[in-house]
């Protein structure tokens, strides 16, 4: 199924945004996407009519077309372990009702049933496996839920003037009810700071993102590449504990990116539950004018926060 030409998925984020911030000012946060999926899809003749959480292997979550009648069931897995995993797919699976649906009427039930197989299911693949208009519609899918869930405006107020510390990504995750990974990762996303991402394990980078300051003075984030000795990601198990709830200062010549090693702040948290560590990685005000080709890289919401599930 080809994605359906509509609103771009941060225009459709942000009208539903202008809609709660009418209906419930400050206090809309965390967004409750359940409640918003049915007020907003019950005006239309096929609703969104139930909203279940399954644990079901290998499932991550689906829009089902209703058989009998025009409606749409959301289905998210409960299998993941945190709580702010199975809002994203939720407000993932509403995005594509928003998105990518076809609208059914009762035409389409005329023979009784709907005879079409109109369901998105959203499996946890790698980006390689997709067909290209399946990845287009999950990216899509998945900006729509990162917009509603972590509107820019009220990200940007909650961190502007602030060092990036822990106690600051605790009050984003607990304000928008999502996981530490989305929240840094959309942080990244707007930052005008030089600043990167780095997602761990076993000594070695799994995936990872540049702000885009960052890409522009050659800060690649490649997976695969080395965690160095020397910086706070690469610490002993035993030594974990210890580790400060603000950035540490590290010399040139602990990390290095395309162009060579500079002075680089690095606040890392380490997650016993998913053997993981997440570094976010500051970098000075670049006093260059160079400016690099920006690599792309395997980038998906959908990708990004499948580690928790594992």
């Amino acid at each position: 199924m080809s994605p359906r030409k509509g609103k771009p998925p941060k225009r459709a984020a942000n009208e539903l945004i202008i809609l709660l911030r009418a209906v419930f000012g400050d206090d809309r946060f965390p967004v409750d996407v359940e409640a918003l999926a049915r007020e907003v899809s019950h005006k239309n003749e096929d609703p969104i009519d139930t909203i279940q959480g399954v644990r079901v292997p290998g499932f991550d979550g689906m829009l089902r077309a209703k058989k009998r009648r025009p409606g749409w069931d959301i289905l998210y897995s409960t299998r993941a372990r945190h709580l702010g995993r199975q809002r994203f797919t939720l407000a993932h699976e509403f995005g594509h009702y928003v998105l990518h649906r076809r609208q059914l009427t009762a035409n389409d039930y005329r023979n009784g049933e709907l005879d079409e197989n109109l369901d998105f299911q959203c499996l946890p693949l790698q980006a390689d496996q997709w067909k290209l208009a399946e990845k287009q519609r999950e990216h899509e899918a998945d900006v729509f839920a990162s917009y509603l869930l972590m509107p820019m405006d009220d990200y940007r107020k909650q961190v502007a003037g602030q060092d990036i510390t822990l106690d600051l990504l605790d009050h984003v995750t607990d304000r928008y009810g999502v996981s530490l990974l989305a929240a840094v990762r959309k942080w990244i996303e707007f930052t005008t700071m030089r600043a990167a991402m780095v997602v761990a394990r076993d000594g070695f980078a799994l995936w990872g993102r540049a702000s885009t300051a960052a890409l522009k003075t050659g800060i690649f984030v490649r997976s695969g590449m080395a965690i160095p000795d020397g910086s706070v990601a690469a610490k002993p198990t035993a030594a974990r504990n210890a580790v400060s709830d603000h950035p540490v200062v590290h010399p040139a010549g602990v990390w290095t990116f395309s162009r060579g090693s500079e002075i680089t702040r690095e606040l890392t948290i380490f997650s016993a539950r998913f053997d993981i560590s997440i570094s976010i990685l500051l970098f000075d005000d670049d006093p260059n004018d160079a400016v690099f080709e920006e690599e792309t890289d395997w980038d998906s919401y959908d990708q990004l926060t499948s580690w928790e599930q594992r």
